[in-house]
Formats: structure tokens, C-alpha cells, sequence
């Protein structure tokens, strides 16, 4: 994977290539919600012919993450407040499930290596660094879990959230985000449940109204 997904794909599986870089153009926000997905375009940048730019179009929309629309084509999907509510709601529940698990036997040097990533964070780190680590971070709690079902429970909703996180930081400083990471990290490593759920469901809560704000706030947000 390289710096710019648009680059010319090489590979003898150009529908995996092409799927991860358009995935990647949009879990990023180069392709923001409610764009519509050009194969001439996409094909002539990724230096591919348009079959597997389809192919990939459609794999993506297996996903959740494109929305095909009969005779208009192919957006990125713009959730409508209701489905990001019930998503961050869900997320939330299954999180604090994870954490629950987590905080019996704390991956203590992991979290001691995030904590210390989390602290590093200030009004000059890029977004999308922060996003990269905020991301590792969650599946690292997933996967600590020890709890297979709710690992993969989590994964099938992945995309859609990583769809959504780079949007539900928007107009907050990135250091209130690494701060409330840290919060979690010390409740977690003090193995203290009340505090750890405490500071989780409020990490939640302000990702879910950054986004929710967001989207109040598109262009093409219409209520279903």
C-alpha cells in the first residue's frame, strides 16, 4: 500500500488491488460520502481497465461501504443519522463488552506502548496518524478480548466505522481524543471496571456527536 491509493495498480490480482485502493481513498476521506465513484476515473488513475474497478465497486458495496443507485451509479455511502446512531450505539455496547474482558488480564506493555503514543499526540499530528493509531488501538481491545464471537462481531462492522471515524473527529482537537485515550488506558492498567466504563462511554458518546454533527451538517443528509 502506498502513500496515494491512486497510484497505478500492479499485481496479478488487480480486483484486490484495486478494491484495497479504493477502500483506502475512502476510509481516509479522499472519496468523501455521497460521491459517486467514476470507473473511467478510478481506472485511468489506478491504470487499469474498468472490469476490475466494477468488480471492486461491487465488492465494496457488499460491505456497506458504496451504495448502488439504479441508473444514477455508485456513492460512497452516507449514512443517515438513524443507521450512524444505531452504528455508534452498537459499536459502544460492543466495546464496553470487549472491555470488560480486557480489564481481567491487561495486555499491560501494549497499553504502556499506546499510552505513551496517545501522549505524543498534539495540534501538529496529522489526522490521519492519529486515526491509524486510534484504529489499532480499538482492535487491539478486540482482539485482547479473548472473546472470538465478539471479535467477529466487531470486524463485520469495521468498515463502516472506519468509514465513519475519520468523519466523528472532525471540529474537536485531536488532543481531547488522545487525552480520553489515555483515561481509558490508566482505568484499564488500575484494573478498575467503573472507571474504565466510565471513561469508555464517554470516549464513545463524543465520537458519536462529531459524527452525528457531521452529517447533520452534509450537503446531501436527507431523514428516511
Amino acid at each position: 500500500m502506498t502513500n496515494n491509493p491512486f497510484t497505478p495498480a500492479k499485481n496479478m490480482d488487480l480486483r484486490e488491488i484495486v478494491y484495497q485502493k479504493i477502500k483506502e481513498a475512502i476510509v481516509e476521506g479522499l472519496i468523501k460520502p455521497g460521491e459517486r465513484l467514476s470507473e473511467v476515473e478510478i481506472a485511468d488513475k489506478l491504470a487499469v481497465s474498468r472490469t476490475p474497478v466494477r468488480e471492486a465497486i461491487r465488492q465494496l458495496a457488499q460491505t456497506g461501504l458504496v451504495t448502488l443507485e439504479p441508473r444514477k451509479g455508485a456513492f460512497v455511502t452516507l449514512p443517515t443519522l438513524k443507521d450512524a446512531e444505531d452504528l455508534y450505539d452498537l459499536r459502544a455496547t460492543l466495546e464496553l463488552m470487549a472491555l470488560r474482558y480486557v480489564i481481567k488480564n491487561p495486555p499491560r506493555e501494549t497499553l504502556e506502548k499506546y499510552r505513551e503514543i496517545f501522549a505524543a499526540i498534539n495540534e501538529k499530528t496529522p489526522t490521519k496518524h492519529y486515526l491509524t493509531e486510534d484504529r489499532k488501538f480499538h482492535n487491539m481491545l478486540y482482539e485482547a478480548s479473548g472473546n472470538k464471537y465478539l471479535h467477529k462481531m466487531l470486524s463485520n462492522i469495521s468498515d463502516l466505522i472506519n468509514l465513519c471515524r475519520h468523519y466523528s473527529v472532525e471540529g474537536t482537537p485531536l488532543t481531547t481524543f488522545a487525552y480520553e485515550h489515555i483515561l481509558i488506558i490508566d482505568a484499564i492498567l488500575d484494573q478498575d471496571w467503573e472507571r474504565a466504563e466510565k471513561e469508555m462511554k464517554a470516549h464513545m458518546a463524543r465520537t458519536k456527536e462529531g459524527l452525528l454533527s457531521y452529517l447533520r451538517n452534509h450537503p446531501d443528509m436527507k431523514e428516511k
